[in-house]
């Protein structure tokens, strides 16, 4: 799998995006090319799933990932698979379109998942968070009674600050991440993909 354009790494810095993906200012889209020799290539060889259901290819997807980030958000995007002629199989190529919406519909249901997720420990870390710095507060007569007592009190009131900001992390840090994932899922979903052969040229409607 290559991309018609050659590997990003390679880019000059002095290319523009609209150059990198040949855009067209009519209707604001780009296009990402990529050749590939067979539809085997566009799946994850280790996944043995029927071909609707299968993986896409991590490189595949790391690929397009890294175009998306690079093309302003808000713009069209056509990614065209370059195909040989002798490969063409229209059922094949419907399988692979819906294998493309397969996998970020479950991808975003995951991002989902882990977004609850996140919450309910935010919640649990604040609520023993705030906890053991209230007991640190309202017991400080009863501790140092104890042996170890100013220990036990400091450990509390540390222990709480760290639980407080660990809740605070998942919030603010963690949760931005999962937005960044979630739009980049939502992009790649509203894509236009199709297929061309050589001179024939099938289109997969996103």
């Amino acid at each position: 799998m290559t991309a018609a354009g050659g590997k990003k790494g390679m880019r000059s810095k002095k290319v523009t995006t609209k150059a990198m993906y040949n855009y067209d200012s009519e209707s604001n889209t780009y296009h990402i090319d990529i050749r590939v020799g067979s539809y085997s290539d566009l799946f994850n060889k280790w996944d043995f799933s029927p071909y609707h259901e299968k993986d896409l290819e991590p490189e595949l997807v790391d690929y397009l990932v890294g175009c998306f980030q690079e093309i302003p958000s808000g713009s069209n995007v056509v990614v065209s698979f370059h195909l040989p002629k002798t490969v063409y199989n229209p059922d094949l190529e419907e399988q692979f379109t819906r294998s493309i919406y397969f996998h970020l519909s479950y991808g975003r249901s995951q991002l989902e998942l882990e977004k609850r997720a996140l919450f309910q420990d935010a919640m649990l870390y604040a609520g023993y968070g705030i906890g053991f710095v209230v007991l640190a507060r309202l017991l400080p007569s009863l501790l140092d009674a104890l042996i170890l007592g100013s220990i036990i009190s400091e450990g509390l009131f540390v222990g709480g600050w760290v639980l407080l900001w660990e809740a605070f992390s998942q919030i603010f840090f963690r949760n931005r991440r999962l937005k960044r994932e979630r739009e980049m899922n939502e992009r790649l979903q509203a894509a236009t993909y199709r297929f061309i052969y050589g001179d024939k040229d099938s289109l997969a409607r996103g």
